[in-house]
């Protein structure tokens, strides 16, 4: 079963308006899902059958075209309970100039994801699924295969920007054999240079019967589809490790199905790109016990080794940050921004540098209210900057940002802490 999806939570109230601010940080902390093979219905499998379909054409009979833009007919399950619907395999072999695609999900969804722009503009996913140019994938020693910079990379630089090979619906009606049959049926209709991606990816367990299943446990990233949780699979993106101190950070983009990914920090030509598999802003142990339990493994980084320090560090930050939110009456004439580079600084040295969207914020509110609306500005475009390469363009507190740039002497903050 996946974890719930949690979202950190920085509320400040204003005594003048009753909003939310820097209300969501809208990363998720479980950025790779752990799915669990085993469920609850271990179903008879032997009467599924998978006819072999040929790509339609104008010349084919009016049902066999009849599941166009499809290369496939469909091919479901039964109705399952907990969805009140069947799930298909939709096929389009000729998405994304041939990179392909299959979806496994209702009949429903199906019509509506057809309706997305990379379905229905042939230059939606101009710049996607095309190399940059700025990394290699090489074994590395204890960790498998990773991804290095090909070349000096700087904040901002884009390294990855990919739609999924595999996007399935996310389920516990279904027994490990039954999804495992659709997951591979899935994954054979896909264009071989892809469908070969997806299959030298790395796997949990390492157990043949489970191949399928086990590539997306290992590699699976979460992508809600018109309100509905769909785990996907991007081979490339998925040649990126795990770090607790991650030098890139990463959006999904549901409108495009695209995960991209850019530098937070400066890289040398040689050195690993790294994302975070789990919040780094979580206690030590809580992070080992997600890394432990999604992707058996344990992380061994200075972090973590040094828990005591780290923790101890997290503990000032959130403190620093409370303070930072109380807008009470009494918080007239403290020294905000002073605290705010405080907490600025423990965000480097804890190397966040790729989560600093949230310090910035406060930053950009800390010398707002002290009456220093030109470096609330720099804050502000700071912050904006991070929540567009972490939480995309959708981010309630890129909002807030944008409010505070539009006219920083008429926002709330404005001399809130002028004595």
């Amino acid at each position: 079963m996946l974890p719930p999806l949690s979202l950190i939570v920085i509320t400040i109230v204003s005594l003048v308006r009753a909003d939310v601010f820097l209300h969501k940080q809208c990363w998720h902390e479980h950025p790779l899902s752990a799915v669990n093979l085993q469920c609850s219905r271990e179903a008879e499998v032997d009467h599924i059958q998978f006819p072999n379909a040929a790509v339609s054409n104008d010349q084919d009979t009016n049902v066999q075209i009849s599941h166009r833009p499809w290369s496939y007919p469909p091919i479901c399950t039964d109705v399952l309970p907990s969805i009140g619907s069947s799930l298909c395999i939709y096929t389009d072999t000729s998405f994304s100039h041939g990179r392909g695609i299959s979806i496994f999900t209702t009949p429903e969804l199906a019509e509506r994801v057809v309706l997305l722009p990379p379905f229905q503009d042939s230059e939606a996913l101009q710049g996607i699924n095309e190399f940059t140019g700025t990394w290699i994938t090489q074994e590395i020693p204890g960790k498998g295969m990773g991804m290095l910079a090909k070349r000096n990379l700087v904040f901002k630089d884009k390294i990855t920007a990919y739609t999924p090979a595999l996007l399935a619906y996310l389920e516990t009606d279904l027994s490990t054999a039954e999804r495992e049959k659709f997951f591979k049926l899935a994954v054979s209709q896909l264009p071989e240079a892809t469908r070969d991606m997806y299959l030298g990816l790395a796997t949990v367990y390492g157990l043949p019967e489970v191949k399928y299943q086990d590539v997306v446990k290992a590699n699976t990233f979460q992508m809600e589809i018109e309100g509905h949780n769909h785990l996907a699979v991007f081979p490339e993106t998925s040649r990126l490790n795990h770090a607790c101190t991650p030098n890139a950070q990463y959006y999904l983009d549901p409108t495009l199905l695209t995960h991209f990914v850019h530098i937070t920090r400066p890289l040398k030509k040689g050195e690993e790109i790294t994302i975070s598999y789990t919040s780094p802003l979580d206690p030590t142990h809580t992070r080992q016990q997600h890394l432990e339990q999604g992707f058996h493994f344990r992380c061994t980084c200075t972090r973590c080794t040094n828990h005591e320090r780290t923790d101890a560090s997290l503990k000032h930050i959130q403190g620093l940050q409370s303070v930072l939110n109380d807008w009470s009456p009494s918080t007239v004439g403290f020294p905000g921004p002073q605290l705010a580079e405080e907490l600025l600084d423990m965000y480097r040295d804890e190397g966040l540098q790729g989560f600093m969207d949230v310090p910035y914020g406060f930053a950009a509110l800390a010398y707002n209210a002290g009456g220093d609306d030109e470096t609330a500005v720099e804050y502000a475009k700071r912050a904006e900057e991070l929540i567009l390469l972490k939480d995309g363009k959708w981010a309630s507190n890129l909002a807030m940002m944008k409010e505070l740039l539009r006219d920083p002497r008429g926002h709330w903050s404005f001399g809130r802490r002028l004595g």
